[in-house]
């Protein structure tokens, strides 16, 4: 399952998903596995610039190099946006992914923000 989650990026309304491919990518990026990230408390300890990056570079639509989405990062905290934004859209994005939560009914967590 591919779900886009869409946030602002540098002020503009921007989508972001992911498949198993892109997540693929996106481990071997930051060089551990996401589903220690999806852990409890995994999350925290690897939401570094390099997890935004990677993050952002292999969710977008058109998939940037880790050097077009460093460029991105920092003209919207230029702008006066956050990480955060950025983390949370990618952390939603995961979710939303169906591969690493599931309810106790089996069912992927459906995202509702």
């Amino acid at each position: 399952m591919k779900k886009d989650i869409v946030f602002k990026l540098c002020g503009k309304d921007t989508a972001i998903s992911y498949n198993i491919l892109r997540l693929s990518k996106f481990e071997k990026a930051i060089g551990q596995s996401l589903f220690f990230v999806m852990s409890a408390g995994g999350v925290l300890k690897a939401m570094d610039i390099n997890f935004t990056l990677a993050g952002l570079a292999y969710g977008l639509k058109d998939e940037l190099t880790i050097a077009e989405a460093a460029e991105l990062v920092q003209k919207h905290c230029d702008e006066g946006g956050l990480l955060d934004d950025i983390n949370d859209a990618i952390y939603r994005a995961i979710v939303a992914s169906g591969l690493f939560i599931k309810t106790d009914a089996g069912e992927t967590v459906k995202e509702t923000k």
